[in-house]
């Protein structure tokens, strides 16, 4: 995965949204996904606003599946992805997940 730091302006939008909006943050279970009919006008609109954010700075990124906090309590992003990203689209692709504070500062 190659991915473009956000910033710091964008992190706080990021905190910002998982906090006014709990429906998008969800402990999965395996592959289950959050249950998106229960989610208002609003949270679809910051989910967008999410998935503008991470497409724009994973390369490789298809979609966006959730908020959900880390064993560690960290905050991380469940996502969509080209496994084989090198510029060229692949057709496989699966899950991955990013701390925000990974996608700030880069990978540990």
């Amino acid at each position: 995965m190659k991915i473009e730091l956000i910033s710091q302006e964008q992190l706080d939008r990021l905190l910002e949204i998982q906090k006014e909006h709990p429906l998008l943050t969800y402990q999965n279970n395996g592959y289950d996904y959050p249950d998106k009919t229960k989610w208002s006008e609003e949270d679809n609109t910051a989910f967008k606003e999410v998935q503008t954010i991470l497409g724009n700075h994973i390369k490789g990124f298809y979609s966006l599946n959730h908020f959900r906090i880390s064993k560690k309590g960290e905050i991380e992003v469940r996502f969509q992805y080209n496994y084989g990203y090198d510029g060229i689209r692949h057709t496989f692709s699966g899950v991955g997940y990013i701390s925000l504070r990974e996608l700030t500062n880069g990978f540990d």
